[in-house]
């Protein structure tokens, strides 16, 4: 691919130590309270519809894991470690992340799943390379805002498909910039949108570490720059986005029932590459090179 046909990120020049730092005191001030996040309706209703669509991507095929490795790269408290160690019971997962704090709160909810034989925990900075005694994986995962919240997202890219076996299936959840753009103007500060357009980055309230975006174009660049085949990106949810400061869902959708049977159907739309963009979030998936 010429540099002319590969989008890159304007974003800007972060130092990796100072980066690590503040992420990694942000995370543990928030480790024993960051769950709840993932308990309001909205960000429920996200994650069934994403795991629906791991269930119709990365996870065909792979039957009950039978020696499958997982490598959860910034896994933080380990939602979603547990939800594939469920989906493949006959897998394990290592969990790296730089905070204690969120690693703590990953052994708890290991232990209490009765998991914990199959997890193993690893304080880790992302902007280094990955112990070569880990081995490689079959598969990894980078979700939400890990890859956001790093100096460097391409070189990070480049490191978690290097972690991958050859024909490995390596993916990423990144936070998405036309999203965020809307969410800047939701929350009424609409001068971030101005950092937006200039450095693909934006900080949605003091304190909180500058979140670095991604276009679907730039995160299949990322991709395959890391050497990955097989790329596709695929927004979610596409049809229902939060509302509001609050990030409620529409009033429409109160029913946890109706939502319920919502999310195979939003999982249908969401597999066409073409409504990436309107995804509150990007999945991004690729295959490392034999």
């Amino acid at each position: 691919m010429s540099s002319a046909e590969s989008p890159a990120a304007p974003w800007p020049k972060l130092d990796p130590e100072k980066r690590s730092a503040d992420v990694r005191a942000f995370f543990d001030r928030r480790a024993r309270v960051y769950d709840r996040v993932a308990d309001r309706p909205y960000w429920d209703f996200s994650d069934r519809v994403l795991l629906e669509l791991l269930r119709r991507t990365i996870l065909t095929g792979l039957g009950d894991g039978d020696g499958l490795r997982l490598l959860d790269a910034g896994g933080g408290t380990g939602r979603w470690a547990l939800h594939l160690l469920r989906e493949l019971p006959r897998a394990t997962a290592v969990l790296a992340d730089v905070s204690p704090g969120m690693l703590a709160a990953a052994r708890r909810k290991a232990v209490r799943a009765g998991l914990l034989g199959r997890l193993s925990l690893l304080a880790h900075d992302l902007h280094e390379p990955l112990p070569r005694r880990l081995g490689r994986f079959d598969l990894v995962l980078c979700f939400h805002n890990v890859a956001s919240l790093v100096a460097d997202p391409a070189a990070l890219f480049a490191r978690l498909a290097r972690a991958a076996v050859g024909r490995g299936r390596v993916a990423f959840v990144l936070p998405s910039l036309w999203q965020a753009a809307a969410k800047v103007l939701r929350d009424g500060r609409p001068s971030e949108l101005r950092r937006l357009a200039a450095s693909a980055s934006v900080r949605y309230a003091p304190g909180v570490p500058e979140v670095l975006v991604f276009t679907p174009a730039i995160a299949r660049a990322l991709l395959q720059r890391a050497g990955c085949t097989e790329v596709s990106v695929r927004g979610f949810p596409v049809t229902v986005h939060p509302e509001g400061p609050d990030e409620a869902l529409p009033a429409h959708l109160a029913s946890p029932r109706l939502r319920r049977r919502l999310v195979p159907l939003e999982a249908a739309l969401c597999l066409s590459e073409e409504a990436a963009a309107r995804g509150n979030n990007l999945l991004a998936i690729g295959r490392t090179r034999r």
